[in-house]
Protein backbone atom coordinates (compact mmCIF):
# COMPACT_ATOMS: atom_id res chain seq x y z
CA UNK A 1 0.00 0.00 0.00
CA UNK A 2 1.16 3.64 -1.12
CA UNK A 3 2.68 5.94 1.89
CA UNK A 4 0.12 8.66 1.76
CA UNK A 5 -0.01 11.88 4.46
CA UNK A 6 -3.64 10.82 4.94
CA UNK A 7 -2.32 6.93 5.93
CA UNK A 8 0.12 8.59 7.95
CA UNK A 9 -1.60 10.82 10.16
CA UNK A 10 -4.76 8.09 10.27
CA UNK A 11 -1.95 5.72 11.78
CA UNK A 12 -0.87 8.15 14.24
CA UNK A 13 -4.64 9.14 15.18
CA UNK A 14 -5.12 5.62 15.84
CA UNK A 15 -2.07 4.83 17.90
CA UNK A 16 -3.29 7.71 20.40
CA UNK A 17 -6.24 6.01 20.37
CA UNK A 18 -4.86 3.36 22.59
CA UNK A 19 -3.31 6.20 24.96
CA UNK A 20 -5.53 9.21 24.99
CA UNK A 21 -8.58 9.59 27.63
CA UNK A 22 -12.38 10.18 26.66
CA UNK A 23 -12.14 13.58 24.87
CA UNK A 24 -8.82 13.18 22.77
CA UNK A 25 -10.62 9.80 21.52
CA UNK A 26 -13.77 11.48 20.66
CA UNK A 27 -11.44 14.28 18.71
CA UNK A 28 -9.07 11.57 16.98
CA UNK A 29 -11.67 9.60 15.60
CA UNK A 30 -13.28 13.38 14.26
CA UNK A 31 -10.33 13.50 12.68
CA UNK A 32 -10.57 9.57 10.66
CA UNK A 33 -13.95 10.59 9.73
CA UNK A 34 -13.27 13.62 8.33
CA UNK A 35 -10.27 12.59 6.17
CA UNK A 36 -12.40 9.47 5.06
CA UNK A 37 -15.57 12.10 4.37
CA UNK A 38 -13.59 14.47 2.29
CA UNK A 39 -11.52 11.17 -0.09
CA UNK A 40 -14.71 9.44 -0.09
CA UNK A 41 -17.78 11.97 -0.22
CA UNK A 42 -19.31 8.89 2.03
CA UNK A 43 -22.94 10.04 3.38
CA UNK A 44 -22.73 7.12 6.04
CA UNK A 45 -19.56 8.80 7.11
CA UNK A 46 -20.65 12.62 7.07
CA UNK A 47 -23.93 11.11 9.80
CA UNK A 48 -21.64 9.48 11.54
CA UNK A 49 -18.90 12.67 11.52
CA UNK A 50 -22.40 15.01 12.44
CA UNK A 51 -23.01 13.38 15.11
CA UNK A 52 -19.06 13.11 16.25
CA UNK A 53 -18.91 17.25 16.12
CA UNK A 54 -21.56 16.78 18.16
CA UNK A 55 -19.48 15.05 20.96
CA UNK A 56 -15.94 16.70 20.72
CA UNK A 57 -18.09 20.30 21.01
CA UNK A 58 -20.45 19.25 23.85
CA UNK A 59 -16.61 17.97 25.69
CA UNK A 60 -15.20 21.14 24.56
CA UNK A 61 -17.63 23.26 26.50
CA UNK A 62 -17.60 20.46 29.21
CA UNK A 63 -13.85 21.00 29.21
CA UNK A 64 -14.06 25.18 29.32
CA UNK A 65 -16.85 25.13 32.22
CA UNK A 66 -15.00 23.14 34.37
CA UNK A 67 -11.75 25.36 34.57
CA UNK A 68 -14.02 27.88 34.62
CA UNK A 69 -16.44 27.00 37.44
CA UNK A 70 -15.57 25.19 40.78
CA UNK A 71 -18.76 22.57 40.72
CA UNK A 72 -19.67 22.47 44.42
CA UNK A 73 -19.98 18.28 45.03
CA UNK A 74 -23.88 17.54 46.25
CA UNK A 75 -24.87 16.13 49.77
CA UNK A 76 -25.42 12.41 49.39
CA UNK A 77 -28.88 11.90 49.55
CA UNK A 78 -30.04 8.42 51.93
CA UNK A 79 -30.15 5.27 50.10
CA UNK A 80 -33.92 5.23 50.36
CA UNK A 81 -34.26 8.27 47.86
CA UNK A 82 -35.23 6.35 44.35
CA UNK A 83 -33.63 7.59 40.96
CA UNK A 84 -35.99 9.93 40.13
CA UNK A 85 -36.40 12.08 42.77
CA UNK A 86 -33.34 13.02 41.54
CA UNK A 87 -33.65 16.08 38.77
CA UNK A 88 -30.40 15.32 36.83
CA UNK A 89 -29.64 12.55 34.27
CA UNK A 90 -27.58 10.80 36.24
CA UNK A 91 -24.39 11.18 35.02
CA UNK A 92 -24.47 10.39 31.33
CA UNK A 93 -25.02 14.30 29.69
CA UNK A 94 -21.44 15.89 29.82
CA UNK A 95 -20.43 17.44 33.53
CA UNK A 96 -21.08 20.43 34.63
CA UNK A 97 -23.30 21.22 31.33
CA UNK A 98 -27.21 22.23 31.52
CA UNK A 99 -28.23 20.74 28.41
CA UNK A 100 -31.16 18.35 29.77
CA UNK A 101 -31.72 14.65 30.51
CA UNK A 102 -29.72 12.82 28.20
CA UNK A 103 -31.43 10.06 25.58
CA UNK A 104 -29.98 7.11 27.81
CA UNK A 105 -31.67 8.39 30.90
CA UNK A 106 -35.07 9.45 29.04
CA UNK A 107 -34.96 5.99 27.54
CA UNK A 108 -33.98 4.12 30.66
CA UNK A 109 -37.22 5.71 32.44
CA UNK A 110 -39.71 5.18 29.66
CA UNK A 111 -38.65 1.16 30.08
CA UNK A 112 -38.31 0.90 33.96
CA UNK A 113 -42.22 2.28 33.86
CA UNK A 114 -43.34 -0.71 31.32
CA UNK A 115 -42.36 -2.80 34.31
CA UNK A 116 -43.72 -0.83 36.99
CA UNK A 117 -45.13 -3.18 39.78
CA UNK A 118 -42.70 -6.35 39.12
CA UNK A 119 -40.62 -6.59 41.94
CA UNK A 120 -36.64 -6.08 41.61
CA UNK A 121 -36.32 -10.28 42.53
CA UNK A 122 -38.66 -11.50 39.68
CA UNK A 123 -36.42 -9.10 37.20
CA UNK A 124 -33.78 -10.58 35.48
CA UNK A 125 -31.05 -8.27 33.51
CA UNK A 126 -29.64 -10.22 30.45
CA UNK A 127 -27.34 -9.94 27.67
CA UNK A 128 -27.84 -11.86 24.38
CA UNK A 129 -25.50 -12.46 21.16
CA UNK A 130 -27.90 -11.91 18.41
CA UNK A 131 -25.45 -11.84 15.26
CA UNK A 132 -22.20 -11.07 13.66
CA UNK A 133 -23.19 -8.07 11.10
CA UNK A 134 -20.15 -7.37 8.26
CA UNK A 135 -19.10 -3.90 7.92
CA UNK A 136 -20.61 -3.49 5.15
CA UNK A 137 -24.27 -5.16 6.45
CA UNK A 138 -27.53 -3.29 7.36
CA UNK A 139 -28.15 -3.70 11.30
CA UNK A 140 -31.88 -3.04 10.67
CA UNK A 141 -32.35 -6.52 8.43
CA UNK A 142 -30.28 -8.37 11.08
CA UNK A 143 -32.51 -6.87 14.49
CA UNK A 144 -35.88 -7.53 11.38
CA UNK A 145 -34.85 -11.27 11.50
CA UNK A 146 -34.23 -11.64 14.72
CA UNK A 147 -37.27 -10.08 16.32
CA UNK A 148 -39.60 -13.11 16.00
CA UNK A 149 -37.39 -15.25 17.13
CA UNK A 150 -36.72 -12.95 20.43
CA UNK A 151 -40.08 -12.62 20.26
CA UNK A 152 -40.82 -16.75 20.19
CA UNK A 153 -38.14 -17.83 22.91
CA UNK A 154 -40.39 -14.83 25.44
CA UNK A 155 -43.14 -16.42 24.61
CA UNK A 156 -41.94 -18.91 26.72
CA UNK A 157 -41.88 -17.38 29.65
CA UNK A 158 -44.95 -17.41 32.51
CA UNK A 159 -47.68 -15.50 30.59
CA UNK A 160 -47.78 -12.16 32.01
CA UNK A 161 -43.82 -11.35 31.68
CA UNK A 162 -42.65 -8.30 30.08
CA UNK A 163 -39.25 -7.49 28.34
CA UNK A 164 -37.83 -4.52 28.27
CA UNK A 165 -33.93 -3.72 25.87
CA UNK A 166 -32.22 -2.13 23.44
CA UNK A 167 -30.14 -3.33 20.89
CA UNK A 168 -26.41 -2.53 20.73
CA UNK A 169 -23.46 -2.58 18.34
CA UNK A 170 -19.98 -3.05 19.06
CA UNK A 171 -16.93 -4.17 16.73
CA UNK A 172 -14.76 -7.22 17.59
CA UNK A 173 -12.28 -9.61 15.69
CA UNK A 174 -13.28 -12.38 14.09
CA UNK A 175 -10.95 -14.22 16.34
CA UNK A 176 -13.15 -13.20 19.74
CA UNK A 177 -16.71 -13.50 18.03
CA UNK A 178 -15.22 -17.35 17.30
CA UNK A 179 -15.56 -17.71 21.05
CA UNK A 180 -19.27 -16.48 21.18
CA UNK A 181 -20.83 -17.92 18.13
CA UNK A 182 -20.94 -21.22 16.47
CA UNK A 183 -20.00 -21.99 13.16
CA UNK A 184 -23.61 -22.40 11.37
CA UNK A 185 -24.34 -18.86 12.90
CA UNK A 186 -21.87 -16.84 11.05
CA UNK A 187 -22.02 -15.36 7.53
CA UNK A 188 -21.95 -17.76 4.58
CA UNK A 189 -18.42 -18.61 3.35
CA UNK A 190 -16.25 -17.18 6.36
CA UNK A 191 -14.10 -18.69 8.19
CA UNK A 192 -13.34 -17.21 11.49
CA UNK A 193 -10.24 -19.30 11.87
CA UNK A 194 -8.66 -18.57 8.54
CA UNK A 195 -9.63 -14.45 8.80
CA UNK A 196 -9.20 -13.75 12.93
CA UNK A 197 -8.31 -11.02 12.35
CA UNK A 198 -11.22 -9.32 10.32
CA UNK A 199 -13.16 -7.06 12.13
CA UNK A 200 -16.84 -7.79 12.32
CA UNK A 201 -20.01 -5.95 14.04
CA UNK A 202 -21.40 -7.94 17.38
CA UNK A 203 -25.37 -7.14 17.66
CA UNK A 204 -26.60 -8.05 20.89
CA UNK A 205 -29.45 -7.35 23.31
CA UNK A 206 -28.91 -5.77 26.40
CA UNK A 207 -32.64 -6.35 28.43
CA UNK A 208 -34.74 -7.00 31.90
CA UNK A 209 -37.43 -9.67 31.63
CA UNK A 210 -39.56 -9.72 34.21
CA UNK A 211 -41.60 -12.81 35.09
CA UNK A 212 -43.77 -13.52 37.90
CA UNK A 213 -42.91 -17.09 38.38
CA UNK A 214 -39.90 -17.84 36.45
CA UNK A 215 -36.50 -17.55 38.09
CA UNK A 216 -33.23 -16.41 36.86
CA UNK A 217 -32.04 -20.15 35.98
CA UNK A 218 -35.16 -20.65 34.32
CA UNK A 219 -34.74 -17.80 32.29
CA UNK A 220 -31.08 -18.37 31.48
CA UNK A 221 -32.25 -21.84 30.53
CA UNK A 222 -34.85 -20.44 28.09
CA UNK A 223 -32.48 -17.99 26.31
CA UNK A 224 -29.65 -20.44 25.99
CA UNK A 225 -31.98 -22.94 24.26
CA UNK A 226 -32.68 -20.25 21.76
CA UNK A 227 -28.94 -18.87 21.00
CA UNK A 228 -26.72 -21.48 21.55
CA UNK A 229 -22.91 -20.95 22.12
CA UNK A 230 -20.72 -20.34 24.82
CA UNK A 231 -20.48 -17.01 26.61
CA UNK A 232 -23.35 -15.88 24.11
CA UNK A 233 -26.12 -15.15 26.74
CA UNK A 234 -25.64 -13.85 30.04
CA UNK A 235 -28.77 -13.69 32.90
CA UNK A 236 -27.94 -11.71 35.72
CA UNK A 237 -30.27 -10.20 39.13
CA UNK A 238 -30.84 -6.09 39.24
CA UNK A 239 -28.37 -4.84 41.50
CA UNK A 240 -29.38 -2.35 44.00
CA UNK A 241 -29.05 1.59 43.72
CA UNK A 242 -26.28 2.88 45.13
CA UNK A 243 -25.63 7.26 45.85
CA UNK A 244 -22.01 8.32 45.04
CA UNK A 245 -20.58 11.16 47.12
CA UNK A 246 -21.76 13.39 44.53
CA UNK A 247 -25.51 12.55 44.94
CA UNK A 248 -25.91 10.90 41.60
CA UNK A 249 -28.21 7.71 41.89
CA UNK A 250 -26.36 4.36 39.82
CA UNK A 251 -26.77 1.18 38.99
CA UNK A 252 -30.61 -0.31 39.95
CA UNK A 253 -33.00 -1.64 37.19
CA UNK A 254 -33.23 2.24 35.41
CA UNK A 255 -28.77 2.45 35.96
CA UNK A 256 -29.31 -0.96 33.08
CA UNK A 257 -31.75 0.53 30.87
CA UNK A 258 -29.83 3.58 30.57
CA UNK A 259 -26.32 1.55 29.79
CA UNK A 260 -28.36 -0.64 27.30
CA UNK A 261 -29.37 2.91 25.84
CA UNK A 262 -26.18 4.63 25.35
CA UNK A 263 -24.79 5.51 21.99
CA UNK A 264 -21.22 4.18 22.29
CA UNK A 265 -18.09 2.99 19.87
CA UNK A 266 -15.45 0.00 21.20
CA UNK A 267 -12.38 1.05 19.94
CA UNK A 268 -10.04 -1.92 21.34
CA UNK A 269 -7.96 -3.66 18.66
CA UNK A 270 -4.27 -3.80 19.52
CA UNK A 271 -3.22 -3.24 15.06
CA UNK A 272 -3.62 0.22 13.55
CA UNK A 273 -5.20 -1.12 10.88
CA UNK A 274 -7.72 -2.87 12.46
CA UNK A 275 -8.54 0.38 14.77
CA UNK A 276 -8.89 2.30 11.79
CA UNK A 277 -11.31 -0.27 10.13
CA UNK A 278 -13.48 -0.27 13.62
CA UNK A 279 -14.06 3.72 13.31
CA UNK A 280 -15.02 3.80 9.64
CA UNK A 281 -17.13 0.65 9.73
CA UNK A 282 -19.04 1.86 13.04
CA UNK A 283 -20.13 4.54 11.35
CA UNK A 284 -21.23 2.75 7.93
CA UNK A 285 -23.35 0.40 10.24
CA UNK A 286 -24.88 3.58 12.21
CA UNK A 287 -26.10 4.93 9.55
CA UNK A 288 -27.77 1.47 8.37
CA UNK A 289 -30.69 1.94 11.47
CA UNK A 290 -31.69 4.96 13.80
CA UNK A 291 -32.74 4.34 17.74
CA UNK A 292 -36.20 3.36 16.82
CA UNK A 293 -35.54 0.12 15.40
CA UNK A 294 -33.01 -0.34 18.40
CA UNK A 295 -35.71 -0.73 21.08
CA UNK A 296 -37.04 -3.93 21.93
CA UNK A 297 -40.49 -4.73 23.56
CA UNK A 298 -42.44 -7.89 24.73
CA UNK A 299 -45.81 -8.26 26.51
CA UNK A 300 -47.75 -5.41 28.23
CA UNK A 301 -47.63 -4.00 31.83
CA UNK A 302 -48.88 -5.30 35.09
CA UNK A 303 -51.31 -2.13 34.54
CA UNK A 304 -52.87 -3.75 31.04
CA UNK A 305 -52.69 -7.12 31.85
CA UNK A 306 -53.65 -7.12 35.60
CA UNK A 307 -51.15 -10.01 36.66
CA UNK A 308 -51.40 -10.82 40.26
CA UNK A 309 -47.81 -10.34 42.14
CA UNK A 310 -47.77 -13.81 44.73
CA UNK A 311 -46.35 -12.10 47.83
CA UNK A 312 -45.27 -15.86 49.18
CA UNK A 313 -43.83 -16.19 45.71
CA UNK A 314 -41.61 -12.89 46.52
CA UNK A 315 -40.49 -14.36 49.80
CA UNK A 316 -39.37 -17.62 48.39
CA UNK A 317 -37.58 -15.50 45.47
CA UNK A 318 -35.66 -13.33 48.06
CA UNK A 319 -34.75 -16.43 50.00
CA UNK A 320 -33.07 -18.00 46.66
CA UNK A 321 -31.20 -14.47 46.67
CA UNK A 322 -29.92 -14.90 50.12
CA UNK A 323 -28.92 -18.15 49.62
CA UNK A 324 -26.88 -17.54 46.29
CA UNK A 325 -25.52 -14.73 47.74
CA UNK A 326 -24.02 -16.34 50.32
CA UNK A 327 -22.96 -19.59 48.26
CA UNK A 328 -21.05 -17.19 45.90
CA UNK A 329 -19.38 -15.33 49.34
CA UNK A 330 -18.81 -18.68 51.32
CA UNK A 331 -15.19 -18.30 51.21
CA UNK A 332 -15.86 -14.56 52.67
CA UNK A 333 -17.50 -15.78 55.77
CA UNK A 334 -16.43 -16.43 59.37
CA UNK A 335 -16.85 -20.07 61.00
CA UNK A 336 -19.91 -18.74 63.07
CA UNK A 337 -21.82 -17.22 59.68
CA UNK A 338 -21.78 -20.39 58.03
CA UNK A 339 -22.67 -22.35 60.71
CA UNK A 340 -25.88 -20.29 61.36
CA UNK A 341 -26.30 -20.51 57.79
CA UNK A 342 -26.46 -24.53 57.78
CA UNK A 343 -28.55 -24.43 60.72
CA UNK A 344 -31.36 -22.46 58.75
CA UNK A 345 -30.54 -24.54 55.53
CA UNK A 346 -31.83 -27.58 57.87
CA UNK A 347 -28.98 -29.09 56.82
CA UNK A 348 -28.81 -31.53 59.67
CA UNK A 349 -26.47 -34.27 58.37
CA UNK A 350 -23.81 -31.54 58.19
CA UNK A 351 -23.95 -31.72 61.80
CA UNK A 352 -23.84 -35.02 61.85
CA UNK A 353 -20.57 -35.68 60.11
CA UNK A 354 -18.92 -32.30 61.40
CA UNK A 355 -15.61 -32.91 63.13
CA UNK A 356 -17.09 -31.06 66.12
CA UNK A 357 -18.63 -33.67 67.75
CA UNK A 358 -16.22 -36.64 67.65
CA UNK A 359 -17.30 -37.79 70.89
CA UNK A 360 -20.87 -37.98 70.26
CA UNK A 361 -22.47 -41.11 68.94
CA UNK A 362 -26.44 -40.03 68.98
CA UNK A 363 -29.13 -39.84 66.17
CA UNK A 364 -29.07 -36.33 63.61
CA UNK A 365 -31.94 -34.82 65.49
CA UNK A 366 -30.27 -35.27 69.16
CA UNK A 367 -27.22 -33.57 67.45
CA UNK A 368 -28.78 -30.75 65.95
CA UNK A 369 -30.83 -30.01 69.17
CA UNK A 370 -27.15 -30.29 71.06
CA UNK A 371 -25.96 -27.89 68.66
CA UNK A 372 -28.91 -25.67 68.83
CA UNK A 373 -28.49 -25.56 72.30
CA UNK A 374 -24.56 -24.60 72.14
CA UNK A 375 -25.75 -21.41 69.36
CA UNK A 376 -27.82 -20.43 72.42
CA UNK A 377 -24.69 -20.87 75.27
CA UNK A 378 -22.63 -18.78 72.61
CA UNK A 379 -24.71 -16.24 71.81
CA UNK A 380 -25.59 -15.20 75.86
CA UNK A 381 -21.79 -15.97 76.57
CA UNK A 382 -20.57 -12.34 77.11
CA UNK A 383 -16.86 -13.80 77.50
CA UNK A 384 -17.06 -15.21 74.32
CA UNK A 385 -18.11 -12.37 72.63
CA UNK A 386 -14.84 -11.90 70.37
CA UNK A 387 -14.58 -16.02 69.59
CA UNK A 388 -16.28 -17.74 66.43
CA UNK A 389 -18.66 -20.58 67.09
CA UNK A 390 -16.23 -23.64 66.36
CA UNK A 391 -13.91 -22.42 68.55
CA UNK A 392 -16.14 -22.29 71.22
CA UNK A 393 -18.14 -24.97 70.47
CA UNK A 394 -14.32 -27.03 70.23
CA UNK A 395 -13.98 -26.07 73.70
CA UNK A 396 -16.96 -27.23 75.04
CA UNK A 397 -16.40 -30.85 73.58
CA UNK A 398 -13.23 -30.69 74.99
Amino acid sequence: MALTLRGVRDNIDALNLGYAGLGADQQLKRQILMREFRATGDTAIASALHQQDRLVKRQDQSRKYAQSHKVPKRTPQPDSRRRKDFKTPEGFNACGLETGRSYASRAGERMEGKQAGFPDVMRHPASIGIAVVPLDGNLNAAVKNHRSILRATFSQMTPGAQVEGMFQIVLKTAADLAKIFPKEDWPEGFDPVAGSDEVFGYLHLHCIAADPWQTKADVRTVLSDAYRGRKRVWVGKVQPERTTKDGDVTHGAQGYFEYAALDKAEINFPKLDQKKVAILGHARLGATWTKRNRSFSFGKSIERTGTQINNDRVAKLELMKRLDFVKSNWAKLGAAQRFIHIWFSGLVNHVRKSALWPKLNHSPHTLFLHSLDTVKKWSLDETAQDIDFFDYAEHLVE
